[in-house]
């Protein structure tokens, strides 16, 4: 038997214990909650690196920047959270685990995140394959950064809104549902996409769906959408007068 048959032989072995030793069995529902502070910061950075799972994001009257709950049954998928403050604005990472394996059985990993409201926040959301429910009624945003990923994802910008801000959407494979605010006005710019688009409330002008607020209202919300393979549900319910 020549030398380099018997390196492979011998190697066989050792690549099955390499995989086995990869494989992330499911175990227990494990349970984790995280407070982040403030500490100091006038406005904040957040960004969340999310992979396969469920996010649920919202905002809440409280003085933590962020208060988490954690749920996952694989070791390799405990999310990891960082902050920092530099000068007055604080930095907040919030992303799956960096560890590698392979999946076997049920998988089960959902994030249940509230950001305060007390400072100005810009957001950053990068989704894998899932479902998102992204509720930033109530915060003062300043710039929102939305990459879809692959599945089913709602965000609710409706107001009231001080100030105007941006937001970016890169679409994935899947649905996107948004809710607009109706009493400040709205532009929503949708490129590319091999898909449908649903516009209720909004018109159709310049090339974007526009809402009867934009151009009358001082304060103006621009959407840059480049659409993905699936379904996008633009909703603006009209003011009701009394």
């Amino acid at each position: 038997m020549s030398k380099t048959k018997m390196m492979i032989i011998l190697a066989i072995p050792l690549i099955f214990v390499g995989l086995f030793a990869a494989c992330d069995e499911p175990r227990d529902l494990m349970t984790e909650t995280r407070t982040v502070a403030l500490e100091g910061a006038a406005r904040a950075e957040v960004g969340m690196r999310m992979g396969a799972g469920e996010l649920r994001l919202r905002s809440a009257d409280q003085t933590a920047l962020l208060e988490a709950e954690f749920e996952f049954n694989r070791e390799r998928l405990r999310p990891e959270v960082d902050y920092r403050v530099l000068g007055d604005k604080g930095l907040l990472q919030v992303r799956h685990g960096r560890h590698r394996g392979v999946n076997f059985g049920t998988t089960r990993n959902r994030w249940n995140l509230t950001l305060g409201r007390a400072v100005p926040i810009d957001l950053d959301v990068d989704l894998g394959a899932g479902r998102s429910e992204i509720d930033l009624r109530g915060l003062t945003l300043q710039r929102v950064e939305i990459d879809m990923g692959v599945g089913e994802m709602s965000l609710d910008l409706r107001g009231p809104h001080a100030a105007g801000f941006s937001v970016k959407i890169d679409g994935g494979v899947g649905s996107g549902k948004l809710d607009l605010p109706a009493e400040v006005g709205v532009r929503v710019k949708v490129d590319g996409g091999l898909g449908s688009v649903n516009a209720h409330g909004l018109r159709k002008e310049g090339g974007a769906y526009v809402n009867d607020a934009y151009g009358r209202s001082p304060v103006t919300i621009e959407i840059d959408i480049n659409a993905g393979i699936g379904s996008l549900d633009l909703r603006c319910d009209p003011l009701i007068k009394t």
